[in-house]
């Protein structure tokens, strides 16, 4: 059983007491470098097919089953387009 170290929890509640968050300087200062640098159009996510492959699987690690959640509801989702597809076709030409 995994007991919480008193000692430790002392020293977080500490630390966290110590971070009295940014200055309007320091909170400015982050907003010039982010504009400056502009990180987000250097965030490209996977290009080759096989990184993509590796950041689509990373997702089912904790997955309970062969097929994730989303998956199964896409399938659903395709399964009633067909069956209200054959019905539409069915009442058209048979009705």
């Amino acid at each position: 059983m995994n007991v919480p170290n008193p000692r430790r929890q002392a020293a977080g509640k500490v630390n966290r007491l110590k971070r009295k968050g940014l200055t309007p300087e320091g909170q400015e200062k982050l907003r010039q470098s982010a504009l400056l640098h502009r990180p987000w159009s250097h965030a490209t996510g996977p290009i080759t097919a096989e990184g993509k492959a590796r950041a689509a699987s990373n997702g089912k690690v904790r997955q309970k089953g062969d097929r994730s959640v989303r998956e199964l509801r896409r399938l659903a989702g395709a399964i009633d387009a067909l069956v209200d597809n054959m019905a539409a076709l069915r009442r058209c030409c048979c009705g």
